[in-house]
């Protein structure tokens, strides 16, 4: 029923062409981020340079409830307002804020949803994520870049020298795309060469259901949940080594500036990973 009724309040909304001078003469701007996993934490990297750039401006981001965590994690000065479309009364409360707050420009990187159009409308110029030419290759961030009108940037990661005192190391390795996911053979030699290179680490393994849990490592599952999204952020940053598959969770550690062991089953690091990155890439 809601999506039935986000449908009918864009049916005729035009999506705005956004130059440079929209965006230099706005003087509050509004993101929302509801898009996938990963996606999120690209758009919050690539928003937070986007406000490094325009600083004297006013902010708001809307996500999901579960994705607030990591914009105040990322993003801490920047109002964030975590909703839940269902939640008529969250809806009413934001129709109400928005309406006064009165964005004057507004994008949803990364979003197709018709939630993060429909919040756009409120601003008096968007351009829909949608509409914007986007082309068929090119680097996860760069594009999030283009969209916010922001510079480019020359590819390029530096390469991670493993610290042999990782006394805590956490392994994610699922990825919705079970193309990406570490494979259970995979992971079997990971945790043996952990095991092996760091003395009697404490091993974790994060991931959306319990088949890669192991009986000799601890476990977290995720949730959609705020104080999900809020234990794996303290898991990250207390850990020592970081070992993803291309998922949220490397994209959520490289953000953190973590330990980074990044495994690519079939997707291309130059098109995954932010410029400037730096990590080990997993030699099988």
């Amino acid at each position: 029923m809601i999506n039935a009724f986000l449908q009918f309040k864009i049916r005729n909304k035009s999506s705005h062409h956004l130059n440079l001078g929209d965006i230099q003469e706005a003087k509050k701007v509004l993101f929302a981020t509801f898009t996938r996993y990963g996606d999120t934490i690209i758009d919050l990297v690539v928003i937070q340079e986007f406000i490094e750039q325009y600083p004297s401006k006013e902010y708001l981001v809307l996500c999901p409830k579960q994705m607030k965590p990591y914009c105040s994690e990322l993003i801490p000065k920047v109002k964030c307002i975590g909703i839940n479309k269902r939640n008529y009364l969250d809806m009413i409360k934001l129709n109400s804020y928005l309406k006064k707050w009165s964005p004057d420009i507004a994008f949803n990187p990364w979003s197709f949803g018709l939630e993060s159009s429909f919040f756009l409308t409120y601003s008096k110029k968007y351009q829909f994520y949608k509409s914007f030419k986007r082309p068929e290759i090119i680097n996860h961030y760069a594009v999030v870049r283009r969209y916010l009108k922001l510079p480019e940037k020359i590819w390029k990661i530096e390469d991670l020298t493993l610290n042999l005192d990782c006394k805590r190391v956490l392994i994610c390795p699922e990825s919705t795309d079970n193309e990406r996911s570490i494979s259970v053979e995979q992971l079997e030699k990971i945790i043996k060469n952990a095991m092996i290179n760091f003395e009697n680490p404490i091993i974790t393994i994060a991931s959306l259901s319990s088949h890669y849990l192991r009986s000799n490592c601890n476990g977290f599952i995720f949730k959609k949940t705020d104080k999900s999204s809020r234990n794996f952020i303290k898991l990250v940053k207390d850990s020592d080594l970081v070992i993803c598959a291309d998922s949220a969770p490397l994209h959520i550690a490289n953000a953190l500036k973590r330990n980074i062991v990044a495994v690519f089953n079939s997707t291309t690091p130059k098109i995954v990973l932010n410029s400037g990155s730096r990590l080990s890439l997993y030699k099988s």
